[in-house]
């Protein structure tokens, strides 16, 4: 849509085609086109890695302390020490650039829980030059740092901190797919549920990550346990509230 006479495209609009830039049905389509593509990929991956393996899996799984470094052995014995340097650099960088998208999205997760009373209000203020969720960011950057100092003074804290940030990911993703289930079928809030998508799905979902949320560390699954009921807790409060109050606060 143009604004005054000269034709400006406005938000949300492609220019010159008439067509949305997105939506909620393109941007699923997007995700899961993704989400396809990395999968392929990371197969394809893991099989050609498994063909130039140097030693057999037997032997590699009798050393536990040689499978971090698994890659890039497999690599130096079949393509060249150049490839392994380049391999490292490349994930270097792109842990660092996907740290950084990971925190802003931290960040605005924290800010859209405290717009919607589910955190303290101070998470929903923004910055009046830029709009951006500085506090909501700034929490989210402690809770990293305190997670990271903790990590670094232990010999296994980086398996212990990748369990637990697994784990507590794991959680929320079991817990969207018993809420698909609960929407559908015990709400009724969208009409008449199917079943291959609203029950069939969400419950073979939910039973894979149980399946690997128990086989995570003894910590990780504490740490995750805790969170999961002081959030229960939490949630518990805020609708016994709404209740006593008639109905949603704004």
């Amino acid at each position: 849509a143009g604004t005054g006479g000269g034709g400006t495209a406005g938000a949300g609009v492609v220019e010159g085609s008439g067509r949305p830039a997105g939506g909620p049905d393109r941007v699923a389509r997007a995700v899961l086109a993704c989400l396809a593509v990395a999968g392929v990929l990371f197969a394809v991956q893991t099989y050609l890695a498994a063909l130039l393996m140097p030693v057999s899996a037997a032997e590699l799984a009798a050393r536990p302390g040689e499978q971090g470094g698994a890659f890039y052995a497999t690599v130096d014995a079949s393509v060249g020490r150049w490839l392994h340097d380049l391999v490292a650099v490349s994930k270097a960088i792109g842990a660092a650039f996907a740290a950084l998208a990971g925190q802003a999205a931290a960040g605005r997760l924290l800010f859209a829980m405290a717009r919607d009373r589910r955190l303290p209000g101070a998470m929903s203020k923004v910055d009046a030059g830029s709009g951006v969720p500085r506090r909501a960011l700034l929490g989210a950057a402690l809770v990293s740092l305190v997670a990271a100092v903790w990590a670094a003074r232990r010999d296994d804290g980086l398996d212990q901190l990748s369990s637990v940030v697994n784990v507590g990911a794991l959680t929320a993703f079991g817990l969207l797919h018993a809420s698909v289930t609960g929407w559908f079928w015990i709400r009724r809030a969208d009409g008449t549920p199917s079943v291959p998508r609203h029950l069939v799905v969400p419950l073979l979902g939910l039973a894979v990550v149980v399946a690997v949320i128990a086989e995570a560390s003894a910590a990780a699954r504490a740490v995750g346990g805790a969170w999961l009921v002081v959030g229960l807790v939490v949630l518990a409060m805020q609708y016994r509230g709404w209740v006593r109050g008639g109905g949603m606060r704004g």
